[in-house]
């Protein structure tokens, strides 16, 4: 059992790996491009509808604030990457992760879709996001934009679950924040 789960996680690693050589063309393209790709992708065959829904699904439940609905979104050995190069690794970690963000902040994310992929074990997601975070405290909202990645795998009953999900973060404030505190 310990050898197919390292063989599924280099398997991801490779498909990251893949996902990077053909993202980083992406990332050079104009907005209006990069838009016109996720028109085309998304009404792709490969374009798993059941991975569409996952990850909709995914955006509705953090935006409601539904802790045990997101966390069930995840496999029980999921990765999560923060844009700030930290990982965090199991469901419950990431339920704890996304406790502790929707405590003080509530999420308005927008994905947009630029490359997604599926075999019959693995599938992927890889865009653009837009992102407005309102904190609970004081209704201060802050816009935040990047890329992702969403690695998906299907389960032995026949369910896709989030297996390893990546984020960067291209916003303005938060370079200017990361500046402020150099």
């Amino acid at each position: 059992m310990n050898v197919r789960r390292k063989a599924v996680h280099m398997g991801i690693v490779f498909l990251v790996f893949a996902l990077a050589a053909v993202c980083i063309p992406l990332s050079r393209r104009s907005s209006s491009e990069t838009f016109a790709a996720a028109r085309i992708t998304q009404s792709s065959p490969t374009n798993s509808e059941e991975i569409a829904k996952l990850r909709a699904e995914w955006v509705k439940d953090l935006h409601t604030k539904q802790l045990d609905q997101i966390a069930m979104l995840y496999a029980e050995d999921a990765e999560f990457l923060h844009a700030t190069g930290t990982r965090v690794s199991g469901r419950p970690a990431i339920r704890e992760l996304c406790k502790n963000i929707m405590a003080i902040m509530t999420s308005d994310i927008s994905l947009h879709t630029a490359t997604s992929e599926r075999s019959d074990t693995l599938a992927y997601d890889s865009g653009d996001y837009s992102e407005t975070l309102t904190a609970v405290s004081d209704g201060k909202k802050t816009q935040y934009s990047g890329t992702y990645v969403m690695i998906f795998r299907r389960q032995a009953n026949g369910t896709w679950l989030i297996a390893e999900q990546v984020w960067t973060d291209s916003s303005p404030c938060s370079h200017e924040e990361t500046r402020a505190t150099k």
